[in-house]
């Protein structure tokens, strides 16, 4: 009996210690074991939100009342255009202008450049490509000093008929450019006209506005000189030429050219009117 005490008593210490050494294990692991660190994740991103609008209706059918309810999803794009407006063209005109008259040819052996004056009058129908004009040119050449000290300085008065073809650029440009082509005819007026040998040898003259004195080209009588040149003192030109209007500092300015021929006696006189300016309409 007391062996079996004995025994019994043996195994339940046995066990105790048993129990004891495994809890000290399981806590010597616990305090061993390494406690995982979490780093802080980023926020998360706003949500977009679709806004919706809901709309509730409420029908009634026959004594009925039903309650509907709608989702509206709405889109507006609004787009802005802005259209500048067209710039004006002109009806009835004026303009002045001052250039220079260059003179060509055979007609510089006896005559110099010289300032030119001129005053415009047109029309076009409204907005129109197609208009009439007259100008009135008055040409104030000058003499070779070298050739004829003496000689009077030429002046040349000038009327002309022509037809306008224009052609706008840009009129919503605030320059509101046209380019513009005419062409005709006019009347011419001489004063001391200087004569001048042509290339065919000929003594070109201005009928009675000649200046007959002029060295190298002096007629040698006075019966002669008249039937030479005639009494003739108008002259018929035709001409063709370009232009350019623009708008600037609430000014409308033009610049022209036209290529004259004057039919004198014995040959033809050319010359270039260049003249810049100012139109009122």
């Amino acid at each position: 009996m007391k062996t079996r005490n004995f025994v019994l008593c043996a195994l339940g210490l046995a066990a105790a210690v048993t129990t004891g050494n495994a809890t000290i294990a399981s806590a010597q692991a616990a305090s061993q074991r390494r406690i995982p660190v979490r780093k802080e994740q980023p926020a998360e991103a706003p949500k977009i939100d679709t806004v919706r609008i809901v709309r509730v209706d409420t029908v009634t059918i026959r004594g009925r009342t039903d309650t509907v309810v709608r989702t509206v999803e709405r889109l507006r794009v609004d787009t802005v255009m802005q259209t500048l407006p067209l710039h004006r063209l002109p009806g009835l005109y004026f303009g002045l202008g001052a250039g220079v008259a260059v003179p060509m040819n055979d007609w510089r052996n006896t005559t110099k450049d010289g300032p030119a004056i001129q005053g415009i009058l047109g029309w076009f129908p409204k907005d129109g490509a197609l208009g009439l004009r007259v100008d009135a040119l008055g040409d104030f050449f000058g003499h070779r000093a070298t050739d004829c000290p003496s000689c009077p300085s030429p002046k040349l008065w000038e009327g002309n008929a022509d037809v306008v073809l224009r052609f706008p650029l840009d009129r919503r440009s605030d320059l509101n450019p046209v380019v513009y082509f005419m062409g005709g005819g006019g009347v011419d007026k001489f004063t001391d006209f200087l004569p001048f040998r042509n290339s065919s040898s000929k003594i070109v003259t201005a009928g009675s506005d000649t200046y007959l004195n002029y060295p190298g080209l002096t007629l040698s009588s006075t019966a002669g000189a008249a039937n030479f040149r005639g009494d003739k003192s108008l002259f018929w030109n035709y001409n063709a030429g370009a232009g350019l209007d623009w708008t600037m500092w609430d000014l409308h300015w033009y610049v022209e050219t036209k290529y004259t021929t004057v039919a004198t006696t014995n040959g033809n006189s050319h010359y270039w009117p260049i003249t810049v300016g100012l139109k009122f309409y």
